[in-house]
Order: structure tokens, then C-alpha cells, then sequence
């Protein structure tokens, strides 16, 4: 089925012989089955043997090799990426997750698909499931609905960041494919997936930076788990990790499929050496071809390439150069892959002469980072590109005109900003203006409001969520002076026409968002940036006097997009998908801390009910018992009198009553600050039976103190 690299791994090669990676046929579907353990694990590990001094070793089973660092991961069946899978549209997708993990849940979300009929495995812990916990399985069930490139990844607090990913492409027969005319090629093994690399587990960096001074910023790229940058040294002579290598037929149309697992705020642009590439698809969504001389992906992001194989016979570099938190101003986060043709031998060039400045590539290029449509000559924006159909995205209601007035409107501004939050200040002891400025955590809120999810997830049940403690810019007061943390929901009506305008306010940082909607795609119809920062009410009034345009002539349709920074996006919407879904910034840090919202559409008796016996969490705070104590005891006294070693004699009177409230006596203070046993009444025990208790009591005291 594919031309394989001598690099390849066992695990990739696996992948491939799935019984679902075939060639898509109308008609024919299949039920996909997988098995995900999740587990911790490490780069490097024995596993590798005498990698990277033997490059072989580098390709042994359960050998991730990364950039050659040692470091934690959480691995899906022991690999980085995670297996990846190759169905067709529509066929059903079946995945058992283990979770290994020991002490840690885990979920995980299907990037890109819709979850028609079936919102209770878009894989959002507390709001569309419960957790996995540890020793659980948990089934995802589903059908691949929408084609396309996508990804699997976790979403569950920071494993995204160490290796919890994989991907997800949807195909069609080829005869369906509007883009088929355009590629010769669409080879299984040519997928990229690219993320940013810290050298530490997430959850340390996230603690460090959040809590402290320490930086948070990505040291290297790595393009299917692999990338040069730790250097090796031995006998004088220098060694790497392996990078990526994709093989290509010469004089062929070759289609690549690239996903973004930014982990940070990282935007990452690509090119060849030699060769230009021309964007077929975003999202997953066809739109018209436009050769480029690089690209640049957001988190998130997937795109579709064409690369035409028309140079001499040879290798060339794919680079790869990460721009912001990535960028030389930092670590100078770079990578690069190998695009050899056949017949071809050895690299381009060494990996340790490509540095940071070699991967910037003048001329065209598409989706540049900060940038606005006009603003330019040699770069394009994602709202420049053209679907291929003219405004339909998830338009099952039959109306389509996105350029009706919206039923729905939804100013959405944020930035960074000050405020004495209890997540990572405290206002008395080390308030935000308390402390040195380097200390100062400015927190990316949306509409000023902090993302809380309930404690159970209201799609599986929703009688076990309060209502009144839902949130949003209009129902709540002061947020924008103190810090406001609750679960931040907009709703709207199934059917509806659904704009939101994203402004980002740009004072504090050189930054960017990309926003990723789940259960639905939408249509970018503006995007503008007005300089370094802006604030909502310019925006608003620029609106008000007609300045901002909007184009409805087959504007792109995606699921992930991002926001200039001092400018805006405003996206379109048909909510034709009952359930609730995360709306929210796709940097692993900044969700982490909230940034993101929840869109419930419809209302709850338009969402398909969940599985049988599918699982249940929340919080557990019973009525106090009165008789709690009574209770245990009798439970005590009958149990001793079946030889259970509890001697009743050294326990309360099992007659006595108990405190309102359980749990052990010496930890509830009564109002006289005296704890309850002080009120006890005068034991029945006898004298000597009383000395005896004392003397166990000293006797135990003082092997406690030996002990210590």
C-alpha cells in the first residue's frame, strides 16, 4: 500500500496492516477496532538499546526516541505519536482505552469529528464524560462522520504535552474526492504530525511557571516523535536522534497531511527545500489549491498539501521553524524531516548544520502569523483561502445562507490580565501587586471569565448540575475588576445561524489563539488586526459604521482558527448538533487555566441519551447522619462477636449518640472551640479497667515517639 522508509518502525509498519487501511470503496464499511493502553513512559528508555549510535536500535518496538533527551511521557501503547487510524467515511470506530496510569485519569477527544448521535464521546471529562480512572476501560464507540485529516489526543489536564497523541485521517473514495485530480499520490505513511517539545513533563513546567518565575517555553519541534537536538558524542565523532523521513515517487503528485499538537504558543511554518507546496484542505475541508512557498500551521490546525516530486533524484530538507513562544528570542525551536525520492541515498546535507536562521523561506506564503487579509503582498491569511462549496458547513437544516442576520451574536474579547485570582495568587499574603513584577500571573480569560468545569458532566447527567451556577458576561457582575471562575456557557437554539466576533485585545503580550470549536465546523467570513493591541470597543464601533466586511463567497470552513493579535476573527455557525461543546484556546497552558467556554445547543431533551450503565461521577457530600456513630458501632459489636480482632471494650459506648457529622470526633470543634470528646459522658469501665486503658495508651505513645 505505501513506499516505506528504512526508518520506519515496526509500530508504523503495524499501523498500516490495519484490516481498515484500504483503499475507499461506496458502500463498503467496517467496524474499526483498537485497543489504547495508556501509560507512563519515557524517551530513551531501555528499549532503544544503543540508540542513536546504532540508528537501527532507534527503530526497535516501544523505542521513542524523541530528540534523544530522556524524559517522562504518557504513551498510548508505548509509542510517540500514538497508533495511528486510517478509516473510511462512515465506517464505525471502536476503541478500548486502559488506563495504566496508576494514580491519574484520562480521556481522550477525536479532533476534527462531529460526534453525530453520539456527544458522549467527543472525550471532554465533566461536561461529556467522567474521567477514566486508573484500572478502568472505557469504550469510545463511534462513526467517522466527517472526512478529512485529523487527531486523537488526550483531554485530560496536561498529558496532551507528553505524548498522549496520534492521528486521525477520514478518507472517501476517490472518486468523491473533489481534490483528487490534484495528487497522484495519497500515501498512508505521509502524514505529519508536528508538535512543540518541552524536556520535562508538562505538569512540572505548568507548577514552575505558574508558580514562579520558570520559564514554559518549547527547546525543539519533533515530527512524528523524532527530531535532531540532543548531541551524542563517541569516539570523536558526533551522533543524533533519527529525524523523520518521507519517500516519494519522482514525476509524482504527492499528498501530505500535517496536524499542529502545539503544546504552546507556537505556530509552526514549513517548507521544502527545492520545492513549493500548495494547500488543497484545511480542517478537513477542500478548498482551492494556491502554490505556496511555505505554510504556517496554529495548534490545532490540520493542512493538506500537494508536493509535486519534480526536482533532480536526491533528498531534500522539510523545514520546520517555530515562530513565537518558539522563536530565537527564546530557544530557537526548530526541526527538520527528510523528503528523499527514490532511488535516492544519504541525507541533504548533517543535521547539525541546519540551525534556526536555515529554516526561514522567503516568498509566498499561507496563513502567516498576525497578519490580516490586505494587510500584505507576499502572504495569505486563512480567511483568504476558498472552500470549495459555497457556505454550508454543517448545514443539515437546508437553509445556508450564512448571510442572513444571525440568530445568535457573540462578542468574545480577551487578553491577559491582572487580577488576583486563588488559583496562583492569594490576597493577603502574595496578592498580584504584592509581588516582583516577574512574579505576576496574568491570566487569558475569556469575556474576563475563568472556564470551571461542573463536578459531573451535565450531557450524561445533567439533574446532577445546578443550573444557577452557570455563567456568562451577561448574567455575571464585577468580573472585570475580580476574578470570576464558574462554568461559562452560551446557549442557542438548535437550527440557529450562530456569529461570533473573537477580539484579541493584544496590551499584554506578542501572542496568539487558535480557538477550537468541538461538534460543529464554521465559516471564517472576517479577519483584521489593527496593530499591536485594540480594544472590544473599537472594535464594536468599527462594526457599527459598516467598516468591517464580511464575505459569504465561499468563505473556508474549519474547526480550529486563530486570532490576530490587536485584531479580530469572526466565525459563522450552523447549530444543527444538540450537546454541549468546548469552545476553546488550543494552547495546552492557557486551557489548562480556563480559557475556553461551553456552547449548549438546543436543550437537553435533543440530546441522544447516553449508553446503558455509562459511567457516573460528581461530587458525594450525604446528609449529615445523627446516628453515625451508633451506627458504626453496633456495626462493631456484631462483627467482634464473630472473632473480627476489635476490641469493643476500648471504644465508645456503642449506645452513646454520635456528632451530627461524620468522621472522626477529634477533628470536629464545637462552637466553645472544645472538641466533642470533652463532653463525653463518665465511662462505665471499671477502675482497673480504666488503668489498663491508660497504660495501653502510654505504653503505645511511647513506641510512637520511638518509632519517630
Amino acid at each position: 500500500v505505501v513506499s516505506q522508509s528504512l526508518m520506519e518502525t515496526l509500530e508504523v509498519l503495524e499501523d498500516l496492516q490495519h484490516p481498515c487501511v484500504r483503499q475507499c470503496v461506496p458502500g463498503d464499511y467496517k467496524v474499526c477496532r483498537y485497543t489504547f493502553k495508556v501509560e507512563w513512559f519515557t524517551t530513551m528508555s531501555k528499549a532503544c538499546y544503543n540508540c542513536p549510535y546504532n540508528l537501527t536500535d532507534c527503530t526497535r518496538p516501544h523505542c521513542a526516541p524523541g530528540d534523544g533527551w530522556e524524559r517522562p511521557l504518557v504513551t498510548v501503547n508505548r509509542r510517540l505519536p500514538g497508533p495511528a487510524i486510517h478509516v473510511c467515511l462512515w465506517d464505525e470506530v471502536v476503541v478500548d482505552v486502559v488506563n495504566e496510569l496508576g494514580s491519574d485519569s484520562t480521556s481522550i477527544h477525536w479532533h476534527g469529528l462531529h460526534q453525530r448521535g453520539t456527544p458522549y464521546m467527543d472525550g471532554v471529562p465533566f461536561l461529556t464524560q467522567c474521567p477514566i480512572n486508573p484500572a478502568n476501560t472505557f469504550r469510545y464507540h463511534f462513526l467517522a462522520d466527517e472526512p478529512g485529516t485529523h487527531y486523537w489526543h488526550s483531554h485530560s489536564g496536561l498529558q496532551r504535552t507528553d505524548g498522549m497523541f496520534g492521528s486521525l485521517v477520514v478518507r472517501v473514495p476517490r472518486e468523491h474526492d473533489p481534490q483528487s485530480h490534484l495528487y497522484d499520490e495519497d500515501n498512508f505513511a505521509h502524514s505529519l504530525v508536528i508538535t512543540d517539545w518541552l524536556d520535562d513533563l508538562g505538569i512540572s513546567k505548568f507548577v514552575n511557571h505558574h508558580h514562579t518565575q520558570h520559564d514554559n517555553k518549547p527547546y525543539t519541534l519533533l515530527i512524528n516523535g523524532r527530531g535532531k537536538h540532543v548531541k551524542f558524542e563517541r569516539d570523536g565523532i558526533d551522533y543524533y536522534a533519527p529525524v523523520h523521513e518521507a519517500v516519494v515517487k519522482p514525476g509524482q503528485r504527492h499528498r501530505f497531511r500535517a496536524l499542529s499538537n502545539s503544546i504552546q504558543n507556537c505556530p509552526i511554518t514549513i517548507s521544502i527545500d527545492n520545492h513549493t507546496i500548495t494547500p488543497i484542505a484545511t480542517d478537513g475541508s477542500p478548498v482551492s489549491p494556491i502554490e505556496v512557498e511555505s505554510l504556517t500551521i496554529f495548534g490545532g490546525e490540520r493542512w493538506d498539501f500537494v508536493v509535486s516530486a519534480n526536482q533532480s533524484i536526491g533528498s531534500y530538507w522539510m523545514r520546520f521553524q517555530g515562530l513565537l513562544d518558539c522563536d530565537d528570542r527564546f530557544k530557537s525551536a526548530h526541526q527538520v524531516v527528510v523528503l528523499r525520492y527514490e532511488g535516492a541515498e544519504g541525507l541533504p546535507g548533517s543535521v547539525a548544520d541546519v540551525d534556526y536562521e536555515s529554516t526561514i523561506r522567503p516568498g509566498l506564503q499561507m496563513n502567516k502569523l498576525n497578519a490580516a487579509p490586505g494587510d500584505g503582498i507576499n502572504f495569505l491569511t486563512a480567511a483568504d483561502v476558498r472552500s470549495l462549496e459555497k457556505g454550508t458547513a454543517d448545514d443539515h437544516k437546508g437553509d445556508g445562507d450564512l448571510s442572513r442576520n444571525p440568530d445568535h451574536q457573540f462578542w468574545l474579547n480577551f487578553d491577559f490580565y491582572s487580577k488576583d485570582n486563588h488559583l496562583f495568587h492569594h490576597e493577603d499574603f502574595y496578592p498580584f501587586f504584592g509581588v516582583r513584577s516577574d512574579l505576576r500571573l496574568y491570566m487569558p480569560q475569556i469575556n474576563h471569565i475563568t472556564l470551571k468545569l461542573p463536578a459531573a458532566p451535565p450531557l450524561s447527567q445533567p439533574a446532577d448540575v445546578d443550573p444557577s451556577m452557570y455563567c456568562n458576561s451577561t448574567a455575571t457582575n464585577g468580573c472585570t475588576d475580580e476574578f470570576c471562575y464558574c462554568p461559562h456557557m452560551l446557549n442557542v437554539q438548535k437550527d440557529s445561524l450562530v456569529e461570533v466576533i473573537l477580539v484579541d485585545e493584544g496590551v499584554v503580550y506578542w501572542a496568539n489563539h487558535p480557538f477550537h470549536l468541538h461538534g460543529h465546523k464554521f465559516h471564517v467570513v472576517a479577519m483584521g488586526r489593527l496593530g499591536e493591541n485594540t480594544t472590544l470597543a473599537k472594535i464594536k464601533e468599527m462594526d457599527a459604521l459598516g467598516l468591517i466586511k464580511r464575505n459569504f463567497d465561499h468563505p473556508p470552513a474549519k474547526d480550529t482558527v486563530t486570532v490576530p493579535d490587536g485584531g479580530y476573527t469572526i466565525i459563522r455557525f450552523w447549530a444543527t448538533n444538540p450537546g454541549y461543546w468546548l469552545f476553546h484556546c488550543h494552547i495546552s497552558f492557557h486551557m489548562e487555566v480556563g480559557m475556553g467556554l461551553i456552547f449548549k445547543v438546543g436543550d437537553d431533551s435533543m440530546i441522544p441519551p447516553v449508553p446503558e450503565k455509562f459511567p457516573r461521577c460528581g461530587h458525594w457530600t450525604p446528609t449529615p447522619n445523627p446516628e453515625f456513630r451508633t451506627q458504626i458501632m453496633n456495626h462493631l459489636e456484631v462483627h467482634n462477636k464473630k472473632n473480627v480482632n476489635v476490641n469493643v471494650d476500648l471504644l465508645p459506648n456503642s449506645q452513646e449518640k454520635g456528632d451530627p457529622y461524620p468522621g472522626p470526633s477529634y477533628s470536629t470543634p464545637t462552637k466553645g472551640g472544645k472538641g466533642p470528646n470533652t463532653s463525653r459522658r463518665p465511662s462505665t469501665a471499671s477502675g482497673g479497667d480504666q488503668a489498663a486503658t491508660s497504660l495501653l495508651f502510654i505504653v503505645l505513645l511511647s513506641l510512637s515517639f520511638l518509632a519517630v
